[in-house]
This record gives C-alpha cells, structure tokens and sequence, in this order.
C-alpha cells in the first residue's frame, strides 16, 4: 500500500489516475448529465481554493517545494471528490459505491489480519510488521484503525442494508474477523472513531436496535479469539517466528468459530424480528421514541461532566505529560506527545496570524519550538496544523469545507427516505468519524484514509444536489419555467472547466512525481558509485523544478562524496536559498566548510543550525556529530 499514499510517488500516481479518470468521465459526457447544485459548487469552491491558497503560500513559505506538494495533495483529493460526484449521480449507483467501499475497506481489514494470524503466507518486510501493533498494510497501527473501524461501521450498516443477500451475510460474518484487526492496532484513536462512525449511523436510524444488536453480538464473539491471542505471548507480542504461526491457526480456527456463531445468532435474530413478538414491538417502538434518545443524550453529557469534575484535572495532567517513556496502550491517558505538538502549532500560528509560515513547513516550526526530544513533521491535527502553515485563511477554509460537507451530508440525510436514508446515515458517519480523527493524528497525509472522506463526502454532495434539482425542477414546472436551456448551460460550463483543472493538475502533479523518481534513481546511482549517472539524474530533477531544494541537496552531497568541496558548498547553498528553515542543510554545509578550512563559516552555519533545531544533541559533538 506504500505508506497509504503518504510518499509522493504513490500519491501522484494515485492522483494521476483519479483526474485521468475524471478526464474519462467528462468526455463520455458524464458532466453533461449531472445534476448540479449549490453544494457542489460550494464544496468544489472551498476544496479548489484550499488547494490555491497552499500553492500561493510558497510565496512567502520556508520551502517552496514543499507548499507545491502540499498543494498537489488538495488537488489529488479535489480530483477523488469530482469522480465520486460524477460516479453517484443515481441513487443505485450511489448504493453500489457505498456497498464497495465498504467491501473494499473489508477485505484490506481482512487481508491485514491475515498478515499476523498466517504470518508464513505473507513475504512481509522487517519494517511492516514489527512492533505488536498490526502495522500493514499503512504502515501506521492508528491509519489502519481508522480504515478498519470505517470497515466495522460499513459492514454493520451492510448487513442490513445492502442490495444483495450475499453481500449482507458476508457483513455480518466478516464483522469479527474486522473487529479482531482492529484490536491489533491496540488503538484507541481507532476505537473512537468505531464509536463516532455506528454512533452517527444509529442515531440516525430507525434500525438503529438492530445495528447495535448485530454489533455487540459480533464483538461478544470475538472475545474467545481476543483471549486466546493474549494467552500466547508469541502471537500477541509479535516475536518469535515460528511459534506465532501455530498460534495463529489456533487463533484462526477460534476466530472462524466466533463468525460461525456470529452467523447463526443474527440469523435467528433475523427469524425473531420477523415473527415480531410484542416484547420486541414494544423494544422497536421505545428505540424510535426522540424523547429516549433525548433522555439518553442528556445523561450521557451528565456523565461526561461528572467525571470531567472528578477526574479531569488528573487525566489532563496525564495527556499533556511530557514523559513518553510508558508503555502505550489502550487505557493510557497520555496523548503520546500530541499536546506539544499542538502547542507548538499554536505558538507558530501566533508567529504569522494571518497567512501562515507556508503549506508543509510545520516540521520546520517543530524542530525550532519543541519543549521535547523527538522527532516529528505533522502537527497530528488537520485544523491546527492548517493553522500554523496557512495562518487563519487556511484554517477558515479547511474547517469551513469539512463543516459545509458535514452540513452537506446531514441535510442529504434529512431530505431522504428508506433505504437511501440509512445510506446517507452511514456515510455521513463515516465522514464524521473522519473529521474527529481528523483533529487528532496526521490522517490527513494519508491519501488512502482521506480518500475515503472525499469519496464519501462526493456521494453525499451528489445526492444533496439532485435532491435540490429535482425540487427546483418541479416549483419550476409548477411555474411554466423551462429549466434545461440553463442546466445544459451549466453542465457544459462543468465539463470545460473540469477538463482544464484536469489538465493544469495533472501537470503540476508530474513535476514532483518525475523530480521524486529521478532523485530516487540518483541515489540508487551513487550506491553503486556510478556518479556520473547520480548526477545526471540530480541534474534532470533540478531542470524539473529549479526552485526545489531537493535536487540542489542531492547534487551537494554528490559534490561531497567526490571531494568537490566549493561545489558542494555552493549547491548546500542554493538548497538553503529554497529552504531556508532547514536546519540539516545549515548542518550539511557546515560539515562541508570544515572539510574545505573554512572554520569560521562552519562555525557560522553550526551555530544557525542549532538555533532552527536546539534540542538536537548530535550538534553539540560538532560538525561530524549527525549522521
């Protein structure tokens, strides 16, 4: 999955393909027979101009480069919004979108606990599955308990509701097995977002008795499973080979039991609701009673005040605590650092209110202002971090496009009956979910998680707008108003504009995608001591974008490595003129000028070096401190 499209290449290949797709669709005249509304243009309007905002930022940014790939990813989204919208525009296809996002979500939890119950069938690398956090297929234990926890909501609306029989047992069966994967996270970020995702989707829902039973059945019969993996050391703490394989058949084979049971218990809950007993009559009527709901709400907010005053201020002290050293788990109160990364967001955001120090310079704010020793580029929260980048401008239009969707997606919701209705519910609650999460880790930077939020978000914006059509169509025709001429007129406007933002995007796309590849061969190139080659290539990525560092840093190194001291200090040089808050590339030029006898502007450098990153302890040993 590389990464979940956090590495350039992946995503701008990701992003190529989705505005290729787009392309596609306006040109079989998908565009020409969309419904358009309000929203759409709205949603489209705030997603686009988010996306020009980053770009205009590297104006005045730390790093150009930086803000030009902080821009491509908004645009690569803008692009998975337009293909949902234009893919959705009946309600059966938004129904079968639904349905396969959820499959596809499903069979990645699946796949992703397979990995560590047959670890013997997977060729998996060190680096994807060490840990005892479950770690594939992103990489990151808390990327896949957002995606498996947008699964477990899916599969438990699927159940229910999808088109096809089949398609809703396998929900309910897969159901464990996702909830067993999600465990091996041992994320509790995972778990509120399971919590927001079914919590949306039965508070708005008239099954809502249904959907809780068929998900506490499930996660009751993952029990057994869970319990086994904590009897097996192995197994639960990921070591020692070839006892976790046995291990994991049996877990399996415990696990396959549980689903088993699974199926056969809301098979006869399924026989019982269709008899209809007056006992659960009775169960359905006061589950669809407002004035429950309400008393419910209102004494889970009295709880939650109580044990703010009991015990807030000494879960406080826990989650802002700056010792890291505990072991993290899912009763641990610490925030794991996220309360000084948000500090130092904040205290950024005051250095530059109104346009930010630049779209994807936080890591720069964090080396320069962290009370604490560790490493870290995201802000881990979407709101904050678009703050300190893009000051109050790009904190207003990344909070007012995530609250105009939501609103976007409620009001779909509202307008719509049946089966449609508890569609909208799910998605809207997968899009919550994500916009909670959202504020508390790096999700964001995740293509693959954000992806899902645009895909589901373009749904709901798609039915929301022919909603409005149709009931714009019908005062019109009450009216005596021909309403075609002007949404022709729109619908061409949309196909024209669209293909010329596909164009734009997908160029500004490929330049850090080729620049991306050949410094990658560069580097591959110098392993081998074929320099020439590596320079070729550091050469090519600079005609690409001259105004980013990275082709003038590998090109220095390069320089170094054969002993070309001035010209190594001249390409540090001009890597810091594009990114002038770097504090290794102070570090690089330094360690190049007292090679070459320059000791004084060594010195100089070193000195600039642990002002931007002061806590760094490797440049106190001086200039061959850092590796």
């Amino acid at each position: 999955m590389t990464s979940g499209g956090f590495s350039v290449s992946s995503r701008h290949i990701a992003g190529l393909i989705v505005w290729l797709l787009v392309v596609v669709l306006l040109v079989l005249g998908v565009g020409g027979r969309a419904l358009l509304a309000k929203p759409f243009y709205w949603a489209s309007g705030l997603l686009l101009g988010f996306a020009i905002w980053s770009a205009v930022s590297s104006l005045w940014s730390g790093s150009v480069e930086l803000s030009v790939t902080e821009a491509d990813r908004v645009l690569m989204y803008l692009g998975v919004f337009l293909a949902a919208f234009l893919l959705a525009q009946t309600n059966q296809r938004r129904q079968r979108f639904g349905e396969g996002i959820a499959i596809a979500l499903t069979l990645l939890a699946i796949l992703a606990l397979g990995t560590r119950l047959l670890p013997h069938l997977f060729a998996l690398s060190f680096d994807e599955s060490k840990g005892t956090r479950l770690q594939y297929p992103l990489g990151y234990w808390n990327g896949d308990a957002i995606l498996f926890s947008f699964a477990a909501a899916l599969c438990v609306w699927m159940s229910r509701r999808s088109l096809t029989p089949a398609l809703r047992w396998f929900s309910i069966g897969a159901l464990p097995a996702v909830l067993l994967a999600l465990y091996f996270t041992h994320s509790r970020g995972g778990i509120l977002t399971l919590i927001v995702a079914v919590g949306t989707l039965v508070v708005l829902s008239r099954d809502r008795l249904w959907y809780l039973a068929t998900l506490l059945i499930a996660a009751v019969l993952t029990m057994p499973a869970v319990l086994a993996i904590h009897s097996y050391p192995e197994l639960s703490n990921n070591y020692n080979f070839p006892p976790i394989v046995g291990q994991g058949l049996k877990a399996g084979a415990i696990l396959l039991a549980g689903i088993a049971v699974t199926v056969l218990a809301v098979w006869l809950l399924r026989r019982l609701e269709r008899r209809g007993p007056p006992a659960v009559t009775r169960a359905l009527a006061i589950s669809r009673d407002r004035r429950v709901l309400g008393g419910i709400a209102l004494a889970g907010l009295v709880l939650v005040i109580v044990a703010g005053i009991l015990y807030g201020e000494t879960a406080w002290d826990k989650f802002t605590s700056t010792d890291l050293t505990a072991p993290s788990g899912l009763a641990e109160a610490s925030s794991r650092g996220r309360a000084q990364f948000w500090d130092v967001a904040l205290e950024a955001f005051g250095e530059k209110p109104i346009t930010g120090h630049g779209a994807g310079t936080y890591q720069f704010a964090w080396t320069q202002l962290r009370p604490i020793v560790m490493t870290n580029t995201q802000a881990h929260s979407l709101y904050l971090q678009a703050l300190s980048e893009l000051g109050i401008v790009g904190g207003v239009l990344i909070l007012g496009l995530v609250l105009f969707l939501l609103w976007t997606g409620f009001t779909a919701w509202r307008a719509a009956g049946g089966r449609e209705r508890e569609l909208y519910a799910i998605l809207l609650g997968v899009s919550f979910a994500f916009a909670v999460g959202a504020a508390y880790d790096w999700f964001w930077q995740l293509a693959v998680i954000g992806s899902v939020f645009f895909m589901a978000t373009g749904i709901l914006v798609a039915a929301r707008c022919g909603q409005l059509w149709r009931a714009r169509a019908v005062a019109r025709a009450r009216e005596g108003v021909e309403v075609e001429t002007d949404a022709e007129s729109r619908r061409f406007g949309l196909t024209i504009v669209g293909l010329a933002v596909a164009w734009l995007t997908m160029l500004a796309l490929t330049g850090p995608l080729l620049v991306d590849h050949e410094i990658n061969q560069s580097s591959a190139a110098a392993q081998n001591h074929e320099y020439a080659s590596a320079v070729d290539h550091a050469e090519t990525a600079r005609s690409i974008e001259p105004w980013a560092a990275s082709p003038y840093l590998q090109l220095g190194l390069l320089a170094q490595l054969q002993g070309e001291l001035p010209l190594a200090i001249s390409r540090f040089e001009q890597a810091i003129d594009r990114e002038n808050q770097n504090w290794t590339l102070y570090y690089l030029r330094a360690k190049a000028e007292y090679q070459a006898g320059q000791n004084e502007a060594a010195q100089n450098d070193l000195n600039e070096a642990k002002r931007l990153n002061p806590l760094e302890t490797c440049l106190t040993e001086g200039f061959e401190g850092c590796g």
